[in-house]
């Protein structure tokens, strides 16, 4: 049997004595390169989460002696008949943003600060201050919020005797703050009431906390919100502003007229009251879901929040400051700060009633202090965009405003009128905030609450307005 040979054909390489050419392996690699970029990530994502951990053990030590310790506000407020809502008593929230990491502890009266007893002690002059989130100062240690350095101001001008009492819970406006007074009016103890009310959102909720109340919402970051018929009122209230042009949408409500009486509180819902689905919105679909999940991404993970930011968290702020220009034109509602500040104001019920109803609660603190023997200050908190260059004209291109349509200090003026209505003496605050020449410091940019420096310039006008106005007479007497 013949043996066969097989022959060997050099190749084109072999020929050209070059050595052969191997593919580059770039799957591998990819996988290796990712398996690698994920590892840094891990590690980066962990040592983040140690340092966090070491704050949270600080805020922890912070919270020492409180009966509740809460990483949010979620659990932190409970529903009143009177008040609307409340702080619970003895509990510590740590809140944590992009801009700060701090601690709003309550005391055993449910409120911010130091302990106040029942009884006063000979010659104590008690200055309680009413007022929202801006008043309880959640962005800055206590000692630094506006209440607490209006006390040390007074100290280190002569009233040693002063004691201010912070009575501010976040979202209040005159609604919840007359039903509070009245309700502690007897262990407040008062010799003046000074009320801070905040322009940004203070006359529209007003609205809400009346027509529709609160309820516990488990749902909600906050763990509680307005009653169900909210969210139907906000949206229909998109259609009473022309300028939405919004279509086809449920007939304005019919105007409110002076001799009319005002709308009762329909008081708080149940607990077991079932939330309001608002429906599928015409946003919704994969590019929805998928911003959701990166939204929810960035939330749980310390180094996607630090590289592309952390949303909002709503348990905390609703008003971020420096949030990019809309694409489209924003539209107004009845929660809108914008309204108020419109020329012509459409003339339907809930918005004509607006200014009737905050000096309505407004003349109903008055009373209550009045009680104590009281006097009532008003001292009026503008809106960021009043003041901050940034952010007013944010604000004029995401409503696509003219200047024609717009005045600006319309709310000021609305408010001054409401003031003189019910006889209370009036602080506004926006004229000394425009004439400082660094006003854009006052405010933290994104979450746009009071820096410690905007509590510090709070606190000296309050100061020397409530010193020049003769209202700490009786404390100098008593001292």
């Amino acid at each position: 049997m013949a043996l066969r040979v097989r022959t060997h054909r050099p190749t084109l390489t072999e020929e050209s004595g070059f050595p052969e050419r191997r593919r580059y392996p770039w799957g591998p690699a990819v996988v290796l390169a990712l398996a690698l970029l994920v590892f840094i990530a891990a590690l980066a994502e962990i040592g983040l989460r140690i340092a966090d951990l070491r704050a949270t053990n600080l805020a922890a030590l912070q919270c020492v002696g409180s009966a509740t310790s809460l990483q949010s506000q979620y659990g932190l407020y409970v529903l009143d008949a009177n008040a609307g809502y409340v702080m619970r008593p003895g509990t510590c929230v740590r809140l944590k943003t992009t801009e700060y990491d701090g601690i709003l502890r309550t005391n055993s009266r449910g409120i911010v600060g130091p302990e106040v007893p029942a009884t006063k002690e000979p010659g104590e002059f008690r200055v309680v201050v009413l007022g929202d989130s801006y008043t309880v100062g959640g962005q800055v240690p206590y000692e630094q919020t506006f209440p607490a350095l209006l006390e040390r101001d007074l100290h280190d001008a002569g009233y040693a005797n002063v004691r201010v009492i912070n009575a501010g819970v976040g979202g209040y406006t005159t609604f919840n703050e007359s039903g509070l007074l009245a309700e502690d009016l007897d262990w407040m103890k008062p010799d003046l009431v000074v009320l801070a009310a905040f322009l940004g959102n203070d006359v529209s909720e007003n609205v809400l906390a009346t027509a529709v109340g609160y309820r516990i919402a488990p749902e909600h970051p906050k763990g509680m919100t307005w009653g169900t018929a909210a969210q139907a009122l906000v949206d229909d209230s998109g259609f009473w502003f022309p300028r939405n042009h919004q279509v086809g949408g449920p007939t304005p409500p019919a105007p409110w007229e002076p001799d009319q009486a005002l709308p009762r509180p329909v008081g708080n819902q149940p607990a077991n009251t079932a939330p309001v689905s608002a429906g599928p919105s015409p946003s919704s679909g994969l590019r929805q879901t998928a911003r959701a999940v990166w939204d929810s991404l960035r939330a749980r993970s310390l180094l996607l929040g630090d590289l592309f930011g952390v949303p909002v968290d709503p348990s905390v702020s609703t008003a971020p400051g420096a949030a990019p220009l809309a694409q489209e034109q924003e539209r107004l509602n009845l929660t809108s700060f914008e309204w108020t500040i419109l020329r012509d104001i459409p003339h339907t019920y809930w918005l004509d009633v607006a200014w009737p109803l905050f000096g309505s609660y407004l003349a109903d603190a008055r009373d209550s202090a009045a009680q104590a023997g009281a006097p009532l200050v008003l001292v009026a908190i503008p809106e960021p965009a009043q003041v901050v260059d940034d952010m007013h004209a944010r604000t004029m291109a995401n409503f696509r405003f003219s200047d024609a349509e717009v005045d600006w200090s319309r709310p000021q003026r609305d408010l001054a009128r409401v003031a003189g209505v019910d006889r209370v003496p009036e602080l506004d605050l926006l004229q000394q905030f425009q004439s400082m020449p660094n006003r854009a410091d006052l405010f933290l940019p994104i979450d746009t609450h009071f820096t410690a420096y905007g509590h510090a310039v709070t606190a000296q006008t309050i100061a020397q307005y409530l010193q020049d106005g003769g209202f700490l007479t009786a404390a100098r007497n008593s001292t």
